[in-house]
């Protein structure tokens, strides 16, 4: 693909956007970068760019700017709602994603995954796997490195394993992966969509461009996904509770072609990781990793930081910090993978979601609700009658609001339902912050 002289616009100069700026001018095309905020980091960067004769534009987004593109490529997290972007597409320019122009210049299989929860635990379990059995594994997309990094240099790696969010799917248009894995669909992100059917269809496409020689691998259990299956092209291996998926399991054993999976001796928790699981051994088993090996790194596996992480044991009680969950669905998981008595600990910046969806769940195993944040005056509303519920001021009242009322037994869960942004940088930063202070006690 030639990209000398094409005019391309970058929108976002963050770790992705800087990569595709370097990538585009690399391939001798014309850049032009825009961002809307007006102070951040990365000087060297733009000193390197406006050396390189890049105009930068910053503050803000202009019609002029964006109307001047062939192509504008959306670094992730750029919605696609923004007037600018709107007028570039009634004006028939092509916006893409990163993940769309890096894969034009890809010729190693793709493994892509994608979901409302356990995106970020499965591809990482896959990437264990497929490294524990010999296997050259590139792993970026939406965790780690960008893949426009390696676009035209790939030819070390056996496999490209991209963890993919729906910011970035929106953007492909010939993007097609040799195994697309969809796990999950919960609304989510309904402050960058327009609404929930936007959202659905972002994360559906990671399988609109396959064929017959491609595979998707589908939760039977998940409704949405289930009634999709006639549309999706591809060879299709589903995996669930229910005996009729292609791999399915009964108590801690997973089933798939004739081997079975004891993961009764594991290190996570929750019925979720064991559809994370499924869905790992699927891929591995695909690419021809042995089940022995398949088997030894899935009990190998340590629950990532922040994803209903231990924390720590005090006065005989349990702290976990989920400080991922950023909505509601995926606190549903942890309260689900827990006995009661649950203390919870929740809120944050609310993403317009519903958060009655662990009313259930709350009812059953939770005997106090600490909130805080933005959104805590929403989900108040929904729970005060329900349950033992206060409303604090931070992360420090909310621990402390806690352990006044521990008692021999409780678990502790910080499952935020809502992201961080209100109070902090990233959902990493959050989890960092509860740990710090759990340690502390």
């Amino acid at each position: 693909m030639n990209l000398k002289d094409k005019k391309y616009l970058v929108v976002g100069l963050g770790k992705t956007g800087i990569s595709t700026a370097r990538f585009l001018l690399s391939k001798g095309a014309k850049v032009v970068i825009s961002d809307s905020r007006a102070e951040f980091g990365y000087k060297q960067e733009l000193e390197e760019f406006k050396n390189t004769g890049v105009m930068i534009e910053l503050g803000g987004h202009t019609d002029k700017v964006f109307l001047w593109a062939d192509t504008i490529v959306l670094s992730p997290g750029v919605p696609y709602t923004i007037p600018q972007v709107q007028h570039a597409l009634k004006s028939g320019i092509e916006v893409i994603s990163e993940i769309e122009l890096a894969s034009k210049f890809i010729d190693k299989p793709i493994i892509a995954v994608t979901g409302s929860n356990g995106k970020t635990t499965t591809t990482t379990m896959i990437y264990n796997i497929l490294k524990s059995s010999g296997l050259k594994v590139f792993l970026g997309g939406n965790i780690g490195t960008p893949l426009i990094d390696i676009a035209g240099s790939e030819q070390q790696f056996d496999y490209i394993l991209l963890e993919l969010s729906s910011f970035q799917l929106q953007g492909i248009k010939d993007f097609k992966p040799y195994i697309a894995v969809c796990l999950n669909i919960y609304p989510n992100h309904l402050d960058h969509h327009k609404d929930f059917s936007e959202y659905i269809n972002s994360k559906t496409k990671i399988f609109s461009n396959q064929t017959t020689q491609q595979i998707a691998v589908v939760n039977k259990d998940d409704s949405i996904l289930r009634d999709r299956l006639e549309q999706i092209k591809a060879k299709i291996i589903t995996f669930g509770h229910d005996a009729g998926a292609d791999v399915h399991y009964q108590g801690f054993v997973v089933s798939y072609e004739g081997n079975d999976y004891d993961l009764s001796k594991w290190k996570l928790i929750g019925k979720h990781n064991i559809e994370n699981a499924m869905a790992s051994i699927i891929v591995s088993r695909l690419v021809g990793c042995d089940t022995q090996v398949i088997k030894n790194s899935i009990l190998e596996f340590n629950s990532l930081p922040h994803r209903i992480e231990y924390v720590r044991e005090y006065k005989n009680a349990r702290f976990f910090n989920d400080s991922k969950s950023t909505t509601p669905h995926s606190t549903l998981k942890a309260l689900e993978a827990f006995d009661p008595p649950v203390i919870l600990i929740a809120g944050g910046r609310d993403k317009g979601l519903d958060y009655s969806v662990f009313k259930e769940q709350v009812a059953n195993k939770v005997k106090q609700l600490i909130l805080m944040g933005e959104a805590s005056s929403k989900i108040k509303d929904i729970y005060e009658n329900e349950v033992a519920l206060q409303v604090v001021s931070s992360l420090d009242s909310a621990v402390q609001q806690a352990v006044s009322s521990l008692e021999k037994g409780d678990t502790i869960l910080f499952s935020p339902a809502c992201s961080s942004f209100d109070m902090f940088n990233s959902y990493e930063e959050r989890g960092r912050k509860f740990k710090e202070i759990v340690q502390c006690l």
